[in-house]
């Protein structure tokens, strides 16, 4: 799996967090989906974009955020892609984007 991941240190109740990570991810048009027995937050089929995906998971205080992006139609898509690189560069800067969005709630 090739994924982009960052760690952060949370400053405040992890389930407060979560509720606002799963308000940021749908109102971003994420769905909460089952990924190879991973629960990921996933958008796009693929048909004009690659399919954006975003994990997050809590360890105590310590919050994991990873985001790839997958480039091909539905279940027949290619492999997981990082977020950095040329390919598939714009839908990797929404992952970003989202992946940052979450970071400053996790740390405020």
């Amino acid at each position: 799996m090739s994924r982009t991941v960052k760690i952060v240190e949370c400053r405040r109740n992890p389930a407060i967090i979560d509720e606002q990570i799963r308000n940021i991810l749908a109102n971003d048009g994420y769905k909460l989906i089952n990924y190879n027995d991973e629960m990921v937050w996933k958008m796009g089929t693929g048909l004009m974009t690659a399919m954006h995906y975003i994990k997050f998971e809590f360890s105590d205080n310590v919050l994991c955020i990873s985001g790839w992006v997958q480039v091909g139609v539905g279940s027949v898509g290619g492999k997981e892609h990082d977020l950095t690189g040329f390919t598939a560069v714009i839908p990797k800067k929404s992952v970003a984007k989202t992946m940052a969005k979450i970071e400053a709630v996790a740390t405020q």
